[in-house]
């Protein structure tokens, strides 16, 4: 009986991913969501519930309001936290985005106003590692992973955000999807734990460790990566509207974008732009701009990712680096958040893995 009721248990999980199989990427970052506000939906039910046992009046109206405070409660605060970053997002950027992406263009074509000779010299540096096909091969696949990251971000999040038709359906569609899934996931969360401990055989206080532990590597990635990117692409912004470069908002959203990329991140902005004004004859302001990039933009992703991401996740510094890194070329851009969570349940199962190894010795021992 057990083996049959764990395969239509199977059979479900199946079904459901079979549903949503175009849709991983959306289902797993509503999961991530889901369990990152759990504790708040545990919260508003825990305060319906004191304020149900204390209500005394018989006004069926108010009672309806408690029974369903938390839903509506955690709705509204779901809805909140998706659209209104996307609400500030397109009224700041969406006047600079058009005019923004043509210079981008233009400043390609253009090699970013570098000259000629040194134009010369990359491809000269180009030939000579073509001559090596295993570190070309190694090189080109880097650079079209950062591509791939920085048309991501572009294309996905700012140009189809301002596209009407198609791309507004499309955007409604993926948010409407990710609140509807993140509600589902926590409303039914206690059902969902009871199917996994039922399928997979694990004791409830390994099942909520391994939640604990996840939860904790979500706050520290949001903190970590996304929280210093968004400090990291408002210092850039700043810097970009005092040296006196045009669509500063637009330059300062993509300086956010690339900042989670390790080592190189918001220089990938701020270096091309600070070139351009230096062969441009703006010389003070290309120098206040690299060292702005380099002292203030650098130097606070060296100093707080590093010290949020520990919080959430107990693993060596170049450990979180490299998944961030393999999470990225394996599975894109939402890798940035794959990759450590990939790691961090990884470190759990192991602590799993050896207390009940211990405690298997023990009772071994014993007898």
């Amino acid at each position: 009986m057990y083996k049959q009721s764990r395969l239509f248990y199977l059979l479900a999980i199946i079904l459901c991913a079979s549903l949503f199989f175009k849709n991983t990427i959306i289902v797993f970052l509503a999961a991530c969501f889901s369990c990152l506000t759990l504790p708040l939906y545990r919260n508003l039910k825990r305060i319906s519930a004191i304020k149900m046992r204390k209500n005394k009046s018989s006004n069926r109206l108010y009672a309806w309001f408690l029974r369903n405070f938390p839903i509506y409660s955690y709705i509204i605060t779901i809805i909140s936290y998706i659209v209104i970053p996307i609400s500030i997002l397109i009224i700041l950027v969406a006047p600079q985005a058009k005019a923004g992406l043509n210079k981008l263009k233009e400043m390609q074509a253009n090699h970013f106003a570098l000259p000629q000779n040194w134009v010369d010299l990359f491809d000269k540096v180009k030939a000579k590692i073509a001559e090596y096909p295993i570190i070309d091969k190694t090189v080109h696949d880097l650079i079209d992973k950062v591509n791939e990251f920085f048309g991501d971000a572009v294309t996905i999040l700012v140009t189809q955000s301002f596209k009407f038709l198609g791309g507004t359906f499309t955007a409604i569609w993926t948010i409407f999807l990710i609140i509807t899934l993140t509600v589902l996931f926590t409303v039914y969360a206690r059902e969902i734990r009871t199917i996994f401990r039922r399928l997979f055989q694990i004791d409830i206080m390994q099942l909520c460790r391994i939640t604990r532990a996840v939860q904790r590597a979500l706050r520290g990635i949001i903190m970590g990566i996304v929280f210093v990117a968004i400090i990291q692409g408002c210092l850039c912004g700043v810097a970009f509207a005092v040296a006196g470069i045009p669509q500063a908002a637009f330059w300062g959203l993509l300086a956010t974008f690339m900042a989670p990329i390790p080592g190189i991140g918001t220089a990938l902005i701020w270096g091309p732009l600070s070139f351009s004004l230096w062969f441009t004859g703006h010389t003070v302001a290309a120098i206040g701009l690299a060292l702005w990039g380099i002292i203030v933009v650098a130097g606070i992703d060296n100093i707080l990712r590093p010290l949020f991401l520990r919080q959430g996740i107990s693993a060596p510094l170049f450990v979180l680096i490299l998944s961030i890194l393999c999470g990225m070329v394996t599975f894109g851009s939402v890798g940035l958040i794959v990759g450590p969570i990939i790691i961090a349940m990884a470190l759990q199962f192991i602590k799993e893995a050896d207390a009940n190894y211990m405690q298997g010795a023990q009772v071994a021992s014993k007898n």
